[in-house]
């Protein structure tokens, strides 16, 4: 089943790519990583969903 931030698209809000990127966060630490392994895949699914830059410079 596809994360929060894969079911993002090109006009996700910013408020829509900050909640689902935490939900995706979330689930994968539930699921076993490691936080930073968790935020890191949470941004790239985001921006590969939105095509949009994320994070500090975006």
């Amino acid at each position: 089943m596809p994360t929060r931030a894969e079911q993002l698209n090109p006009q996700s809000s910013p408020e829509q790519i900050d909640i689902a990127i935490s939900a995706t966060i979330s689930k994968l630490v539930k699921e076993g990583r490691e936080q930073d392994q968790a935020v890191a895949i949470a941004h790239e699914q985001a921006r590969k969903a939105t095509g949009k830059q994320l994070g500090k410079g975006g």
